[in-house]
Order: structure tokens, then sequence, then C-alpha cells
């Protein structure tokens, strides 16, 4: 075969067939080999440094964790309208123009400070309220770090809570301008108001056809008839993953046998100790103890230990004691005491004073538990090999109905439902749940389309399938007539209404009372409680509280923003007297000071940006997002 090319290579068809070849490898073929790049994952630099997409996943990731934490089951399309994805790129880069601060300006923190810090942090004591290694190295390991890695971390984030402390110690508000603020917002006022009936303008009548026609012509937008969409939801939820899987009796055993530890509790004791810091002590009270002396009174006489709490190590399995002090207490019978014992803590007197014997749940007692488990971990690890085989469905054109068919999916057909979640009566759809997040992928698929599989939090996947979209437009006047004429009389009455309320207040600026005003329209004044500016009094509007604290006593107006209309006189002024309330100035006080360190924190951090230009790459985060 190659002799025969060989022959044949000096024809001129053949060079010209070559000479194809070697364009077309220059253009698709080798020239890749040139010009494909790694894909750029910055998402952002700050300074010389550089934020990788890696970097943001993980702070996402990670905050996400802490939301479902708290909030319950929430995916990467709601973290990301909740602002997740900005919010963890903004501490990177926050993060990374402290630390090129502190470079900058040649900080550091000594390896005692480290190490002190270390020491005092609770979550690294032992029982005994003290330091103990064996629990820090434990800790780390479980948060998969190295102690360099952890104490490295430390050392960094001591360096920028100093230089924070340094930038906001002393930031404190002024005497006047506290007082001054807490004035403002504790001044009370009193005012007589009226609260205007339905029909204090007059009767409204029904208003003529050509009335209805005109405002339908200019209010059309107010009877506007929402989108509405009908789409098929196809759900791969882990539950029903878990309830197609068959599990045998010999399963299940084999299961339970490997996790016999999860259906056993180990031995207890209920133990008290006393510590000591010399043998000669401990013996002491050994001697004590044996002669019937009281195990709390030795303590007091001999450790000088008088806080019972201190005593009373609770109830204790072996493995929450060092090994050298659980043989000899799990050895001991209710009521005894242990000799001294030495450890690196000091010298141990131990008594057990309760017992609780080791259980084991039954095979049977555990069976239903154990195979709803179980099932739940094995569709937990097949559900995302069928999501694959579902996204390679979609991509090679498969219909939602074969998707369905296919992989046994459950469904629900919405019809007619508006981007709230209404049907076309006005009540809630039946939407399968999260709803919000079926509601988001059915408007934002284009009719006839299928989305892309999205997750439902921890409970598995879904699919939507948008059928028909009905645009949103103006309802036709003839669906919609009664409607406008309702709206047409609440207009005017409400225009009746306030020319009545200008009246009054017109009367009450020429002289009289409100009190007065109102009964000569046949109306009942009544005062209210004090008020501040935050409220105080429901029967008032927010918006005409505010309106009184720019009125003189005596003056009047009146506020329509509600559906009601108020006409309210403004009784009296009662100042607040900030030495009648020094807690409250003080919390105010507080208040300002964290405020100003804020907005101090906001200048340097611009400063900082100034010094250290951030370039953050979106495209790329819209990518990975």
């Amino acid at each position: 075969m190659l002799q025969a090319i060989r022959s044949k290579a000096t024809s001129f068809v053949v060079k010209i067939l070559f000479g194809l070849l070697i364009v077309t490898f220059g253009v698709w073929g080798i020239g890749d080999i040139f010009r494909n790049r790694a894909p750029d994952t910055t998402v952002a630099t700050v300074g010389g440094r550089t934020i990788t997409a890696d970097q943001l996943s993980q702070a996402v990731q990670n905050q996400i964790e802490q939301l479902r934490s708290t909030i319950g089951s929430i995916d990467l399309a709601q973290a990301k309208q909740l602002g997740v994805v900005d919010d963890a790129l903004q501490k990177l880069i926050n993060t990374d123009l402290v630390d090129l601060e502190m470079e900058r300006m040649g900080l550091a923190i000594g390896d005692q400070a480290v190490r002190d810090a270390i020491f005092k942090n609770p979550a690294f004591h032992g029982a005994n309220g003290q330091f103990d290694r064996n629990t820090y190295i434990q800790l780390l390991a479980a948060n998969h770090m190295t102690e360099a890695q952890y104490e490295a971390g430390l050392r960094t984030d001591m360096l920028r809570e100093q230089m924070i402390s340094a930038l906001v110690t002393g930031m404190l508000p002024p005497d006047e301008l506290v007082t001054t603020l807490y004035r403002a917002r504790n001044e009370s006022r009193v005012a007589d108001f009226v609260l205007l009936p339905a029909d204090a303008g007059g009767a409204i009548g029904k208003p003529t056809e050509d009335q209805v026609a005109a405002y339908y012509k200019a209010h059309g937008d107010q009877f506007r008839a929402p989108e509405r969409r009908s789409f098929k939801v196809a759900m791969l939820r882990l539950d029903d993953l878990a309830a197609g899987i068959e599990l045998t009796n010999d399963q299940l055993q084999q299961e339970y046998k490997k996790r016999l530890d999860e259906f056993s509790t180990p031995e207890t004791r209920h133990v008290m100790q006393i510590l000591f810091s010399d043998e000669a002590t401990a013996k002491e009270a050994e001697t004590q103890l044996a002669a019937g002396k009281d195990f709390a009174a030795v303590a007091k006489d001999v450790a000088k230990t008088d806080d019972p709490a201190s005593l009373d190590l609770g109830w204790v399995s072996r493995d929450d004691l060092p090994k050298e002090l659980a043989d000899p207490v799990f050895a001991l019978k209710e009521g005894e005491t242990t000799q001294p014992i030495k450890s690196t803590f000091g010298w141990h007197v131990l008594r057990v004073i309760g017992d609780k014997p080791a259980t084991q749940q039954s095979f049977d007692e555990v069976k239903d538990k154990l195979a709803t488990e179980v099932k739940h971990d094995r569709a937990s690890d097949r559900i995302s090999d069928v999501a694959n085989q579902i996204d390679d469905a979609i991509a090679g054109g498969a219909t939602l109905d074969a998707i369905v068919q296919k992989f046994g999916l459950k469904t629900a057909t919405l019809d007619d439902v508006d981007s709230e979640g209404k049907g076309a009566d006005g009540k809630s759809a039946d939407l399968p749940q999260p709803s919000d997040t079926i509601l988001h992928a059915a408007f934002s698929t284009d009719s006839g389309q299928t989305s892309s599989l999205t997750e439902m939090g921890n409970d598995g996947y879904f699919l939507v399938h948008v059928d028909k979209v009905t645009p949103a437009a103006v309802r036709p006047l003839a669906e919609v007539h009664d409607k406008v004429a309702e709206a047409w009389q609440d207009e005017e009455r409400k225009a009746a209404l306030s020319k009545v309320a200008e009246g009054m207040v017109a009367e009450v600026k020429a002289g009289k009372s409100l009190k007065d005003v109102a009964a000569a329209h046949g109306l009942v004044a009544r005062t209210s409680t004090p008020v501040q500016r935050s409220g105080g009094d429901a029967r008032l509007p927010p918006t005409l509280i505010a309106r009184l604290f720019d009125l003189k006593p005596g003056e009047a107006v009146y506020d329509g923003s509600s559906d009601n209309i108020v006409v309210a006189q403004l009784d009296s002024v009662q100042p607040a007297d900030p030495a009648k309330n020094p807690a409250a100035v003080r919390k105010l006080a507080t208040d300002l000071e964290n405020a100003m360190e804020n907005d101090l924190i906001s200048e340097f951090d611009q400063g900082l940006r100034r010094t250290f230009p951030v370039d953050v790459q979106q495209s790329n985060v819209d990518r990975l997002f």
C-alpha cells in the first residue's frame, strides 16, 4: 500500500490532493496545537494576584452549604439570585486587597502570638478546659488541614484583624451628634385625626358607557392579563429512585453487620474527678476518701476546689477518656474510687457514681430504617449517572415524553399558570417543589422547547417542557367592563373625599379645631397615641406620621396615600430627654460608632482598590455560573 502511494506521489493529481490535505491540517488540525491554549480560568485580578474559577467555586459552595444549614434546600440558581456568587467574589477580592496592603506595610505576627491564640481557642480544649493537642490534631484532620496550613491561615487572619482594628480604634461619634440624633428619633407627637368614611364625599353614581370606555382607554394596563404558560414537569427524584431499588434480606443482614457500631451504644459511666498537681496531695485525698469523707469535701479541703461543676465529668464512654484513665475507671464498680493516676495533666482521683451498660439494637428493630437508608444511599450513588444519561438523551434530540418513558420519571402538568404560580382562576397552582425554581425554568424556556436538566436542591433533578405561551395582553373591555366601572367609581370617590379633606384642612387653617370641623361634618375626631418618626399608632398611615413632623402645633394636613383618607391636626410635641434614658443613648452611640467604622472601612476598601487595581472577568464568572 505504501509503495503504491509512493509510486503515485509524483503525479499532478496526487500533489494537488496532498496540498489540500496540508491546507486542511493547517486550518483545522495541526494549527490547533499552536492555537489551542488552556481555557482562561481567571475570574478576577487584584493587584498582582489572580483569583481562579476553582477558588470562586469553592467559596460559593461553602456559602451555599452555610445557607442550607439555616434555610434548608437551595440550589445554585437560587443562590445566584440571592447574590451569593457576587458576595463570595467580593470577599475573595477584599481578602487579597488586605493581604497586599499587609505585604506593602511589612506587617507580621510572631510565632508566640499564634501559639497563644491556638491555646486560647475553646474548640481545642479537652475535658479539663485546657488546650489538648489530640483534640487540635483531630479537628484539623476533620477539616482536611495540616498544622502548617491552619497556622498560616490563622497568622494571616490575625494580621487582618489587627490592621482593621488599628484603622477603626478610637472612632467615636461626638456627644452632640448622639444627643441631637437621639432627640430627633425619639421626639413624640400627638395629633387629632379623622378617618373619612367612603360616603363622606357624597353618592357616586354609575358611569356612562362613554366614561367606562374613556377610563379603559386611559388605564388599560390596570386590566392586563399576565403572560401564562402551559408546561409539563418531569422529575428525577431521589425518593422515587430509592423506591425502585429492591433489597434482599441477606443484603440487609450484611449491611447491618457492617454498620453494627451505629446500632450499638457503648457502656457509659457517670464519673467524678479531682485533679491534683502532685502525687503526695493525691494520696492524701485517697486516704481521706477511703476513710469515708465526702468527695466534694475532699476536693475543697485537699485540692482547694470548691466548684462542683469542675468535679463532675458527666456520663462518659471509654473512648471519651485518655487510655491511662479509661482502663482504671471502667474496671471499677459503681461507688468505687481509683487510686491516684498520673497523666499529662497531673494526678487524678476518679469515682464512678453511675453505670449504664452497653446496648445493641437487634436486626429486626432497625430493619426498616436500615432499608430506607441503604436505598437512599444507593439512589444517591445512582442519580448522577441517570442525570448524565438524561443529559445525553436531551443532547441527542429525545423528546420529553421519550425521556419520561425511558427513565420512569414522575410528571406534573400545569395549564395557564402565570409567573406567580397562579392559575387562570386566580388560585395557586399545584406546582411541585421547589416551585420557584420550576417556575423560573418554565418562564425562561421558549415555547415548544425543553429546559436543561436542573437541580431540585438535594432532592433530585427536573425538566420542563413548555407546550404553550399566552402573551400578556390587555383584556377586552367586554371581559372587564364591571371591573372598569368599579375602578372609575373608586377614583371618583377618592377625588370627592380629597375635596372634603382639603376643605377641612382649610377650615383648620382659618382658626377652627379639627374636632369642631369634624363635628360639623357629622364625624368624630380621635386623638392619637404619641407617635415617633418610626410610628406608634397603627391607625395612622406611615406617610401621614412622617408629615406630622413637618407641622407646628395647630396645623393640619391630610393624607390619601392609602385606600383611606385621613385628616390630622398636630396637637402637641413631646421632646425627648437623653438624660432620662442613658441606656438608649449608649446603644445609639454604639450603633453610630459601628456605622462610622463601616463607612471608614468602605473608604479604606476604595483606597485599596485605587492602589491595587481590581479587574473582574465577568464573562468568565457568567460562564462558571
